[in-house]
């Protein structure tokens, strides 16, 4: 991973890391504040040779030895058992252990010993303690065999216990330095690996690595859709983005006048009905005759969408109940509509019908376009068994939604049947997707989150212009660029 993938995952995964690393912090705070103060007592104990003894040369040599061997009985359970019945309130040796420790001091005879404790007090007093009792060890263990000898090594203990007010822990600015760096350890590691766990479409290179298909066009979320479900109609970043789509989607198969497409996507809740619905809206702007069919009968949405019945439709058409002149339907854009009508106990197998063949067909004769809202490709095998009445699929992806191998599995689906795929949408892409939009089909770039509201213009004046700038954005019929950028 170089530094721009790197920066590029914190970018998207950024919300996770402050999160993680605010928390990491404010646990820190709370543990560090928390925490008992601990106050400390050190005594300082010297090992010696007794001047004027007959082994002061000996014992020199050997003392330095000796000391390490002192220290550990320091903290022996003997030593520390005996050194707590010296103390003035209640503990045992096992007690005192977890509150001393010894150490040589380096380049010394000196043994130090440290307490710790709830008070100074007692921290001083445990540390006289041991200290106390170390000192009777060693003259116990270094009598001489003959009476009347000194003994070749002393202990003698330097000074009182110290004494001092001030905690030796917790040392707050230690502890909440060393909890800040852990916490952004943790939150930049945490976002690497939630980053590389996600199988999910994030970008461009996501659907490169699984088919050769043209990107035809990025959707940018919009929060107001729920509001406003037919945005190609009210303007805005996300109706501009869908006129960028109808304009990639008429240098898909230059050789056909009057095109079906089937617009589809791997699962269910990933706006393939939202966007059939605004890029017919949107074909209709352009002068074209619209058809709008839909074909979920498990599911049919669009009706609502557009405030029209779905009682009379597709399925009023088969049974004969009625002529497909009288099922149509004409929404106030200018598109006709047909519903579902009842919906069928079988549907793969009223789709699949020769009336179905003959209600589509005749459809492409009578209108420029045809735009089937098809069910998604995996749960059922109704989107399959339309694909071979039309020209071709558009595959939906829903940034951030759709795996990775959900979308191979729908790709396989298409080719498994023989059918065609025009092209991939990416739905409800960020502001911060940048990387897919400035690739190929890259007229989307800098839609996202807030486009409409931040930049928009504010007068009148101004609206008009950025309509014509965006007009003249879009390549003219006879410009081959889109085109060429399809072959690649």
């Amino acid at each position: 991973m170089d530094l721009r993938q790197f920066f590029g995952t914190l970018r998207r995964r950024w919300i996770f890391g402050v999160v993680t690393f605010l928390l990491g912090v404010a646990a820190t705070v709370a543990v560090v504040f928390s925490m008992a103060p601990q106050y400390g007592s050190t005594a300082k104990i010297f090992i010696s040779t007794p001047s004027g003894g007959s082994a002061e040369y000996a014992a020199s040599f050997i003392v330095t030895q000796r000391v390490a061997s002192y220290a550990d009985l320091a903290v022996d359970p003997t030593v520390l058992a005996a050194a707590a019945d010296r103390l003035s309130f209640p503990q045992t040796g096992e007690q005192l252990a977890g509150h001393i420790s010894a150490s040589v001091v380096t380049s010394t005879q000196t043994i130090q010993l440290d307490a710790k404790a709830d008070t100074p007090e007692r921290a001083q007093e445990m540390v006289g303690a041991v200290a106390e009792e170390l000192t009777a060890v060693v003259k116990r263990l270094e009598r001489p065999v003959a009476s009347g000898e000194n003994p070749a090594i002393a202990a003698r203990i330097a000074g009182e216990p110290s004494l001092s007010s001030s905690p030796v822990s917790p040392n707050i600015p230690l502890n909440l330095g060393a909890g800040v760096l852990i916490s952004l350890f943790v939150a930049l590691t945490g976002a690497l690996v939630r980053d590389l766990m996600d199988r999910t479409v994030k970008n461009r290179h996501d659907i490169e690595r699984l088919t050769t298909a043209a990107i035809l066009g990025t959707l940018p979320y919009n929060s107001e859709v729920k509001q406003e479900p037919l945005s190609a109609e009210t303007g805005g970043s996300l109706a501009e983005a869908f006129r960028v789509l109808r304009t990639n989607l008429q240098f898909v198969k230059l050789d056909s006048d009057r095109r079906a497409i089937l617009v589809s996507s791997a699962l269910p809740n990933e706006g393939k009905t939202l966007v059939a619905t605004n890029l017919a809206l949107s074909m209709a702007q352009s002068g074209k005759s619209v058809l709008l069919i839909d074909s979920d009968m498990r599911n049919p949405n669009v009706a609502e969408l557009l405030g029209l019945e779905n009682a009379v439709g597709v399925m009023s058409v088969l049974v004969g109940r009625t002529s497909f002149e009288q099922a149509l339907q004409t929404h106030v854009s200018g598109i006709s509509f047909l519903g579902t009508g009842p919906m069928p106990p079988n549907p793969a197998e009223v789709l699949e019908s020769q009336a179905m063949r003959d209600l589509i067909a005749r459809a492409r004769r009578e209108f420029d376009i045809v735009i089937v809202d098809a069910p998604p490709m995996l749960p059922v095998a109704d989107a399959s068994i339309l694909l071979t009445e039309v020209d071709g699929a558009l595959l939906l992806v829903r940034h951030g939604s759709t795996t990775r191998e959900q979308l191979r599995l729908a790709l396989a689906r298409i080719e498994t049947v023989g059918g065609s795929l025009l092209g991939l949408v990416l739905n409800r892409t960020p502001r911060r997707a940048t990387d897919m939009d400035s690739y190929g089909y890259g007229y989307g770039h800098g839609y996202g989150y807030g486009y409409a509201t931040a930049n928009a213009p504010k007068s009148s004046k101004d609206k008009d212009r950025a309509k014509d700038k965006a007009r003249k954005a879009e390549p003219a019929a006879g410009d081959g660029r889109v085109g060429r950028r399809i072959k690649r």
